[in-house]
């Protein structure tokens, strides 16, 4: 399972590690509260929805759940 490094980075399955800064996180948490909201880097999508980051798409992976988020 990708996991969520607070306050700002996330690690997919891979072990790729995202970081991000602190106020861009808390920027997308806020802006998904209405619609689900993307954050890219390097080919890997963290997607955010109701004020929490939901999935991780990897580009080596379909896709990486964040842990303990459904």
């Amino acid at each position: 399972m990708a996991v969520e490094i607070y306050p700002s980075s996330f690690r997919c399955d891979r072990g790729q590690e995202l970081d991000f800064f602190e106020s861009t996180i808390k920027e997308m948490k806020q802006m998904s509260k209405n619609k689900r909201v993307r954050l890219g880097e390097d080919g890997h999508t963290v997607i955010f929805y109701k004020g929490e980051a939901i999935e991780i798409l990897c580009p080596k992976l379909k896709k990486c759940k964040i842990t303990g988020i459904e």
